[in-house]
């Protein structure tokens, strides 16, 4: 990869080594440039010139490859053997092992047969580390005492890519959107196939505490998969009375969608109860709009207000948004929260005619007033969900 970087820029060596500073300078600036792009990755890569095909015969995950996996209807060749270490499912295999093999490759430019010194006719510096780093860095087993990959990694020639090994994976940025999308997968079929179950539910996922049992609904991990998403940004500094969003255009993947939210994102303890209309095309909309039997009204809802603070000095004040160090106690009952509004009905109504949706959000104190300086939130989103 680096290679044909440089015989592009026209630069005479094109093997240069960990020490050179052009090629330092050039993968700092690739790195600053691109947060998915990585000096340690060489797909498709392998030795002798060989692709990944001729290698191992691995084809690179296609859609009708995923749409076979998508189409098994039992966990055990979807998901693994028939107790949970006995064998790799077909998800498993490929895309997620095609992937990471795919991804990392070999490095044509490495030279694991001689020291660094030697590749780059240069005085060693002490600290120089010798011949078969990538090796030895991908072969640790030990956590303790490691030092975790050093900037000194990134200017390293290694056999293989990061992705090649699981002690080095997650390194690679590249490793965390393929992650994401192989569990996307497995909630989509899970949704399919609402029976198909791992035989051991209690077997312990090491290395960590949870049950298999435990990770079969992503709701208590805190997250879910929408269609569509459009998220407007508010910000804390100050209170809200009214907000009316830009018109949202409605494109084709959102068709098909079972619920569709609007969720205030981030907001702070209220001082005093209010309620929160939603209107979806009606910006205009205030305190004295008539929502009984209009067809723009989405729907509402109800914060309940936390009174005067009796407690003692910052009892009531908004938590930092991430813990002091050393500070253990559990979440604060100030922390800001999200709320939801169902807008399913009047949006498959609206969408019949309209293309584009609109949100008006009126904050209406207990006197049913407007209220104009109580409302802080961080943004407010639309969100079409399966």
């Amino acid at each position: 990869m680096l290679s044909l970087i440089f015989n592009t820029i026209g630069y005479t060596d094109v093997t240069p080594c960990p020490e050179d500073p052009n090629r330092r300078h050039m993968i700092c600036a690739l790195l600053e440039s691109n947060p998915l792009w990585y000096p340690l990755r060489y797909p498709a890569e392998y030795s002798a010139g060989k692709t990944i095909n001729q290698a191992i015969h691995y084809h690179y995950p296609s859609a009708d490859d995923i749409r076979q996996i998508m189409s098994l209807n039992n966990f055990r060749d979807f998901g693994g053997g028939s107790t949970y270490d006995a064998a790799f499912g077909f998800l498993d295999q490929n895309p997620h092992n095609t992937l990471h093999i795919w991804t990392g490759g070999e490095n044509p430019d490495s030279n694991d047969d001689s020291t660094y010194a030697e590749s780059c006719m240069v005085t060693p510096r002490p600290s120089t580390p010798v011949s078969r780093l990538g090796e030895r860095r991908n072969n640790m087993v030990r956590a303790g005492g490691r030092r975790f990959h050093t900037r000194e990694d990134m200017y390293s020639q290694p056999k293989y890519g990061d992705m090649f090994s699981n002690l080095t994976a997650s390194y690679d940025p590249v490793f965390w959107p393929i992650h994401v999308n192989v569990d996307s997968l497995w909630w989509e079929w899970q949704q399919i196939n609402p029976n198909g179950m791992p035989v051991e539910l209690d077997a312990i996922l090491t290395p960590w505490n949870y049950t298999q049992r435990d990770t079969l609904n992503i709701a208590r991990f805190g997250y879910e998969y929408v269609r569509g998403t459009y998220f407007m940004p508010v910000g804390l500094e100050a209170p809200v009375s009214r907000f009316i969003s830009q018109p949202i255009p409605m494109p084709e993947r959102i068709q098909g969608f079972r619920k569709v939210e609007i969720r205030l994102h981030w907001v702070p303890q209220l001082a005093r109860s209010c309620f929160v209309r939603a209107f979806l095309n009606q910006p205009g909309a205030d305190a004295s709009t008539e929502w009984r039997g209009n067809p723009h009204f989405a729907g509402y809802l109800a914060i309940f207000g936390h009174g005067a603070c009796y407690g003692g000095p910052g009892h009531c004040d908004i938590p930092p948004p991430r813990a002091r160090d050393y500070d253990h106690r559990t979440r604060s009952h100030n922390t800001p929260r999200n709320h939801r509004i169902d807008v399913t009905d009047c949006t498959r109504k609206l969408l019949e005619t309209a293309q584009e949706l609109q949100i008006t959000l009126v904050v209406i104190g207990a006197d049913y007033e407007e209220d104009i300086d109580l409302l802080k939130l961080e943004g407010v989103s639309l969100n079409f969900l399966d």
